[in-house]
């Protein structure tokens, strides 16, 4: 919705006395409040991003808006002004509520182990925050956003439960891990079993998954995937490691966005699409990037200190 309100944002600055394109703009403001929340943040980066990108740390500048424009000037111009926003609304200081109110969270770039206070350890992925609430009867943790591994601590009388937003999995010990995106939710098992609930679909009942099993569920269409995993290779980004298999490129670089400190761009929607395979290292992002683009015949290219550009050559 972001990227959407930007386009949008950029196209009435290149051509502000479109009258048609004004009233599709408004149509699309008016279809949901997120829709003008999303736009009025892109205005307020907008209005910042001269004074950022006048910076000494930033290599580029918007070309000057007097010029004649062009098609390929138009296009340059997109490019770097929307790097541009997008790096200045990284750099905005806004509380990260969600992060604030977390019990616990991870810095992005980095994992964070926790030991809870019945003895169980949890990982987490860069970015990734939970909430914990343990009571006599049962131990709940939520995870908020991102990856987590749990490995319980066996409590046969007090069951532990984690929840992603809809899906509730329940163990008393075991080691399995749970992923929140924004199109799936994935939940996969290193030892013991679990048992899995989608609140969506009430009569949708699992069996519980060995290791090595997991399940996939999709936001969209509340649809499910079995998934099917060397054990080995469950939360392989403990090690350091992406692990992806005939993936769109969109998917990775949707991935890597935890662990650069700043902003990944893709502007084509046709490279986006490809798939690839590899084994990626999250330990630098950028590199990561141009082993999965080298394949593709793509570039990466540092627009600033807080944006890389994902493009084709």
């Amino acid at each position: 919705m972001w990227e959407t309100a930007l386009d949008w944002l950029l196209r009435v600055q290149e051509t502000p006395h479109d009258a048609a394109l004004q009233h599709a703009l408004n149509t699309w403001l008016e279809d949901s409040p997120d829709h003008l929340r999303a736009y009025r943040k892109a205005e307020k980066v907008w209005r910042l991003s001269g004074q950022l990108m006048s910076s000494p740390a930033f290599d580029s500048r918007l070309p000057a808006l007097a010029a004649p424009p062009n098609r390929r000037r138009r296009w340059l111009r997109r490019v770097i002004a929307s790097s541009a926003v997008a790096a200045c609304a990284v750099l905005l200081v806004l509380p990260d509520w969600q992060g604030i109110t977390a019990d616990y969270r991870s810095p992005t770039g980095e994992h964070q182990q926790v030991t809870l206070a019945d003895g169980s350890v949890v990982e987490l992925d860069s970015g990734s925050a939970i909430d914990v609430q343990f009571t006599p009867d049962k131990r709940r943790v939520t995870l908020l956003r991102g990856q987590a591994f749990f490995s319980v601590k066996s409590q046969p009388e007090r069951a532990f439960e984690v929840t992603a937003e809809a899906i509730t999995v329940t163990v008393t010990g075991t080691a399995f891990a749970v992923e929140v995106s924004p199109e799936t939710i994935d939940v996969s098992v290193a030892h013991g079993s679990v048992k899995v609930a989608d609140t969506r679909q009430r009569d949708a009942a699992l069996e519980p998954l060995k290791p090595g099993q997991g399940v996939r569920f999709l936001r969209q269409g509340q649809g499910l995937q079995r998934l099917q995993t060397p054990v080995e290779q469950i939360a392989a980004w403990r090690h350091w490691q992406l692990l992806v298999v005939d993936q769109p490129l969109s998917e990775v670089v949707a991935r890597l966005r935890q662990y650069q400190p700043g902003l990944i761009v893709l502007n084509d929607d046709a490279l986006g699409k490809r798939k690839i395979t590899a084994a990626l290292d999250l330990r630098s992002p950028r590199l990561a990037l141009q082993a999965a683009l080298a394949p593709l015949g793509g570039q990466v290219r540092a627009l600033s200190p807080y944006v890389l550009m994902v493009s084709a050559d």
